[in-house]
């Protein structure tokens, strides 16, 4: 596995596209594996785990997780209106009449109807409170009406930048560095070159005429909340495996400085995104996936002068890359995503899918015992009172005996499951001597819980593909 990662992402220099690159695998316990390759600048080193690199858009996590901080002490409500915490924003002109206030809600997940600003507002890191005061009251303009389309919005993340300065009493920076960066040990982690990197700070390149040519580091200032940070592929180990550590939610201890059910809410889709092959959505600073194979996978990408990152993980695994370098734009987001699939593909899934309710294993024990002999007392124990009305008992039963027929005698039962999206679902093949059956049942949300929803049908090729899938995913746990 660590071969193929260590290929897929030392292509990026391979093929000239970066000047260096460093990344790392990560799973539940950290950082497991990580190489550099190419150089941090011209006749420097190599990109070590300990070098620092911009990590431009990435920034967006931490910015949308300070928000959230003081979300849950608070300072803020998400569906406050912006003005109320940037007065400049007052005088900003609403694309229509009767378009609602821009939130900080609408902010975070990139649905204000600000129109896409890259890479415009790359280079405007350094901007002072007072010109952005000046720029906000000079107008603004808008793509679509606050709250009713995606589109993503670095001045969106400046202004929340502002949000968090009045909300918490203190420099945007500051908070973040003593709220987020020191209690979670990144210490390679910060928004000027004087970030304390072990392996040096990597330096900013773009490609012209064939040649790589250094950028010049912009200075911390209003912006710095898009994308202002420097971190390493240690720290952003330790980073992505807090935000992935998330999931499952559960009992017990719940150490900060974010709690798991805010963490959460960055990683679920808040705004959709226009279908395509894409993201499906956004969270808060961060993107969402749906891989047909692997389900919901995290992500955000950044593009800076000179620099370009991407860091995706899979929650219910808690398995991620992350990959940075030292070239205008270049993310490796593919190459990255990839990586990811093989990481996945070849390592048995630590935390595999939510468990079942012990109700839902008792109940499909129960289906098992009334497709061998259909017993009326069981089939009203544990039948809520809707499947009798959605077909009556008597015509269910010999419509499962007649396929018990059809593919009979039974086999002994299997515990694997073919598939479940809830842990009060479950849906899972009853072999025959001449065929098989596809079972599902659903249970209702009282206490304790009966079976609301019982298909059984003759299982088909379709059904065999998934089979073949669920077998492969037992086998490797």
């Amino acid at each position: 596995m660590t071969e193929d990662v260590d290929a897929l992402l030392r292509s990026v220099v391979d093929e000239g596209a970066a000047l260096g690159i460093g990344y790392g695998v990560v799973d539940p316990t950290g950082l497991v594996h990580s190489g550099g390759h190419g150089v941090i600048s011209e006749g420097g080193p190599r990109p070590e785990p300990s070098t620092a690199f911009r990590i431009a858009s990435m920034s967006k996590s931490f910015t949308a997780a300070a928000v959230m901080l003081l979300a849950e002490r608070g300072a803020l409500c998400l569906a406050d209106p912006v003005s109320r915490h940037v007065p400049e924003f007052a005088a900003v002109r609403l694309p229509t009449s009767d378009s609602p206030q821009v939130t900080v809600e609408m902010l975070l997940s990139m649905s204000a109807g600000l129109p896409t600003d890259d890479p415009w507002a790359d280079r405007q890191e350094s901007m002072s409170r007072e010109e952005f005061g000046r720029l906000l009251t000079s107008g603004v303009r808008f793509v679509s009406v606050p709250g009713t389309a995606y589109e993503y919005s670095n001045l969106g993340y400046a202004l929340l930048g502002r949000v968090v300065e009045a909300a918490s009493g203190e420099c945007f920076h500051t908070f973040v560095r003593e709220r987020l960066i020191q209690p979670l040990g990144l210490t390679s982690t910060g928004y000027d070159t004087s970030v304390k990197a072990p392996g040096g700070v990597a330096t900013g390149h773009v490609r012209v005429d064939g040649r790589w040519e250094a950028l010049p580091f912009s200075e911390p200032g209003v912006f710095s909340a898009i994308g202002g940070l420097f971190s390493t592929v240690e720290d952003l180990a330790l980073w992505v495996r807090w935000l992935a550590d998330a999931f499952p939610a559960r009992d017990g201890a719940d150490p900060g400085p974010l709690s798991r059910a805010s963490r959460r809410a960055m990683q679920q889709v808040q705004r959709a995104r226009p279908a395509g092959d894409g993201p499906v959505g956004y969270g808060y600073g961060l993107v969402i996936h749906h891989e047909p194979e692997w389900g919901t996978v995290v992500s955000h990408s950044g593009g800076y002068p000179g620099f370009g990152s991407h860091m995706r993980w899979h929650p219910d695994s808690g398995l991620g890359v992350v990959a940075l370098t030292n070239a205008r734009y270049v993310s490796g987001s593919e190459k990255v995503a990839e990586a990811l699939r093989t990481v996945l593909a070849e390592a048995a899934d630590p935390r595999g899918p939510a468990p079942l309710w012990p109700e839902t294993s008792e109940a499909r024990t129960a289906v098992e015992r009334l497709l061998r002999e259909w017993d009326g007392a069981l089939a009203a124990a544990w039948l809520a009172e809707n499947v009798a009305m959605d077909l009556d008992l008597a015509r269910r039963r010999a419509r499962i005996e007649s396929l018990v027929e059809e593919v009979g005698p039974l086999l002994e039962p299997s515990d694997a499951l073919l598939r479940t999206d809830s842990p009060a679902h479950a849906v899972w093949e009853v072999r025959g001597e001449r065929g098989s059956l596809r079972c599902e049942i659903r249970l209702t949300p009282e206490d304790p819980p009966k079976i609301q929803t019982l298909n059984v049908r003759r299982l088909g090729a379709r059904d065999r593909r998934e089979a073949t899938r669920a077998a492969s995913r037992h086998n490797a746990m």
